[in-house]
């Protein structure tokens, strides 16, 4: 089997002006909580299995793991993985809500029964980059290197952010938000499980900056743009950038769709 992990739990402070308390991942977006565009990229074959990490707002991120469809329904995997065979079994959507704000890191540790010995790990509110391998690559990487975890990362010219991200040759060698580095974490990362019980801290930085140190941060480096929803501004980006993609099956037309009409 083979697990894909959603941070959606977070309070999204810098959301507050126009969230008005709605969990930010689904915040509408082309007609759609953002939180099904990350899905409909991140869930492709062979990803079996999703545990949706939640927190605040926890109700509506249940009601969409029972209401979203995958885009992706009969597609076989691009390449063939060891142990997985090219099947069509029905996807398994597991909400679990943490106790208490926790950090990104601490919601994988307070989860670490529910893991799968590797997994691919994506952000509630960053959109996936649009790779029907994803999964290909970033797990690929992993053993080539012998890593303990991936780390997605960008040109820091695709980000509004500073870059956090400094490599040497494979490996990320210094992880560190506000560093002015070349590149920035991509918001999607392939890690196994046994690195949560290795490395200490509950958030990002403490966390992949202790793999990094160590040699066991792996980059993947993706150069296209990046849609997030971290601040007003970027979700009303998000909007103009994702209003001309083709809907769900239960969505709200698109805006190219609605001229067509």
């Amino acid at each position: 089997m083979t697990q894909l992990v959603v941070l959606c739990g977070g309070l999204g402070t810098r959301m507050a002006s126009v969230s008005g308390g709605v969990q930010k991942c689904m915040l509408p977006v082309a007609g759609r909580p953002f939180l099904s565009h990350v899905l409909d990229r991140a869930v492709r074959p062979p990803v079996d299995r999703i545990l949706l990490l939640a927190g605040h707002d926890a109700r509506s991120v249940r009601e969409l793991a029972d209401a979203w469809q995958s885009p992706h329904r009969g597609e076989l995997s691009p390449m063939p993985l060891p142990g997985v065979g090219p099947t069509r079994a029905p996807l398994h959507v597991e909400v679990l809500v943490e106790g208490a704000p926790a950090g990104p890191v601490g919601a994988l540790r307070e989860a670490l029964s529910r893991l799968d010995e590797e997994f691919l790990l994506v952000l509630g509110d960053v959109l996936p980059p649009d790779r029907r391998d994803l999964w290909q690559a970033l797990s690929g990487t992993l053993r080539r290197q012998r890593a303990q975890a991936v780390m997605s990362a960008a040109p820091a010219s695709r980000s509004h952010d500073p870059g956090n991200i400094s490599v040497d040759g494979p490996w990320i060698d210094r992880y560190d938000k506000g560093s002015g580095a070349p590149y920035i974490d991509r918001g999607v990362r392939f890690l196994r499980r046994d690195a949560l019980k290795c490395h200490p801290g509950d958030s990002d930085s403490p966390f992949f900056g202790a793999l990094a140190a160590q040699r066991g941060l792996a980059h993947w480096i993706c150069d296209e743009p990046i849609v997030e929803i971290g601040t007003p501004d970027r979700w009303r980006h998000a909007c103009a950038t994702l209003a001309d993609l083709p809907s769900g099956p239960y969505a709200t037309p698109s805006r190219a769709e609605r001229q067509r009409r």
